[in-house]
């Protein structure tokens, strides 16, 4: 007599993917907050130029990506991740170039930033490769870009003070531990009116903040329902509204590119919105404060009278002149000292440290992750995937506009918050891709990294 099991002992052909991974989250948001809620000069006195808390975050995520690829028994099955080939190629790029320098010998001056600008590449690399990868579920991701939101709104209401009082109001922070590796900006004037700089070292760092943090702000005002009124649109309304004062071309330039961005995925009602909050907005400016209008149109007009762009084109001869020297992979990242000349245009400035194939792999990481947000937008099946994908598009446009403008690598909340946004780009490409009838009984680990 032949045995026969019952059906009720049949295994299924195929079992879900069990997922081991630990919510990374609240690093991410830890991450942020010693972006952009920390003084930016402060650093680790022991440590000299990479000590600031950021970048050792930063290698403790690269260190905790690392040890999970090690440990790790079943492949990913995540796919093609183009953001995060095109991140390896601008690494090994900036690898070899480190390595060539090296290898030829550079001055005594650039020996150490070349060493610290290779840690601090290690150190956003580590963050991108953690939200890149660690992100496993919609809810995790709308949990970062919710803290990315309110760190935002706190930089913008630290710099409307500021704007409104004429004072640092952050120059007397001081900790144990820790030294200031340049003194705070604080508060700068243009036009007559207050230029602000939050925590940041400069009001252009302070504009890349609230650029990037905006569309964002935007996507989640219109998207997270749960949520009263008040607390959807008050972040982006004094996001907006600082941005405007922070009298700033670039933050203005990259206002106007982020909100353009955003307009596909607006519906019609949010377009009409959008029209008359602007003209609200410039009515308010110009009650509140008169001449602000004036000044803000001078900025475009002005030509080469402004020193800061004069400054800007007459430094752009020495850079290419020292550009001769190693046009194919440049003298190495970091070695290109403001003691030289200050050229305010990051583009250029890894043009001299990378050469050619250094500007090509960054504008090619930059691009594949404005594509891996918009596919992610068009596979997404819901608004609220929908909407976010396409302000991390905005973000990431945006903060490529400020680039041009300042060497944004050589301050940290610009450079961390690039490095950011440029995983949450893969990471929604990655979760737009997975299969959405997940089974209930892996919920409880999908956030894990």
């Amino acid at each position: 007599m032949t045995y026969r099991a019952p059906e009720t002992m049949t295994l299924p052909a195929a079992l879900p993917e069990r997922t081991e991974r630990r919510d990374v989250s609240r690093f991410v948001i830890a991450y942020l907050l010693l972006t952009c809620a920390f003084p930016s000069n402060l650093t680790i006195s022991a440590l000299g130029s990479v000590g600031k808390p950021s970048t050792l975050c930063g290698l403790l995520a690269l260190a905790w990506w690392l040890l999970y690829q090690l440990q790790r028994t079943n492949p990913t099955r995540a796919g093609r991740q183009m953001v995060r080939t095109a991140m390896a190629v601008f690494l090994g790029v900036a690898l070899a170039s480190y390595a060539l320098a090296m290898l030829h010998g550079v001055p005594a001056p650039e020996t150490s930033p070349a060493d610290s600008g290779l840690i601090r590449l290690a150190g956003w690399a580590g963050i991108f490769l953690l939200v890149n990868d660690g992100i496993a579920s919609q809810q995790t991701l709308t949990k970062v870009l919710r803290a990315l939101v309110w760190v935002g709104s706190g930089t913008a209401l630290l710099g409307l003070l500021q704007f409104a009082t004429g004072s640092s109001l952050v120059d007397w922070i001081s900790l144990p531990g820790f030294s200031a590796a340049t003194e705070l900006t604080g508060v700068q004037s243009r036009g007559g009116f207050i230029r602000a700089a939050g925590l940041a070292s400069h009001p252009l760092e302070y504009g890349v903040v609230l650029v990037t943090t905006l569309p964002v702000a935007i996507s989640l005002a219109v998207t997270d329902r749960a949520r009263s009124w008040l607390l959807r649109w008050l972040p982006p309304a004094v996001i907006s509204f600082a941005a405007v004062m922070s009298v700033s071309r670039s933050a203005l330039a990259s206002f106007a590119v982020a909100v353009a961005a955003l307009i596909p995925a607006w519906p019609k009602k949010l377009r009409r919105g959008a029209m008359v909050l602007a003209v609200v907005l410039a009515a308010a400016m110009y009650v509140l404060t008169p001449g602000m209008l004036g000044t803000l149109r001078g900025l475009f007009t002005v030509g080469t009278a402004d020193p800061s762009i004069s400054s800007r084109t007459s430094a752009y001869t020495t850079a290419f002149g020292m550009l001769a020297n190693n046009p194919v992979i440049g003298r190495g990242f970091g070695t290109f000292l403001p003691d030289y000349v200050i050229v305010d245009n990051q583009y250029l400035g890894i043009l001299v440290e990378l050469g050619f194939l250094g500007l090509f792999s960054f504008l090619a990481l930059i691009a594949c992750a404005l594509i891996a947000a918009w596919r992610a937008r068009r596979l997404a099946a819901t608004p609220g995937p929908q909407q976010t994908a396409q302000a991390v598009l905005a973000s990431i446009a945006a903060i490529a506009v400020t680039y041009a403008f300042f060497d944004a690598l050589s301050f940290t909340m610009s450079a961390n918050l690039l490095f950011v946004m440029l995983g949450i780009a893969g990471a929604q490409w990655r979760l737009a891709r997975m299969p959405q009838s997940i089974p209930p009984t892996t919920n409880h680990t999908a956030d894990r990294a």
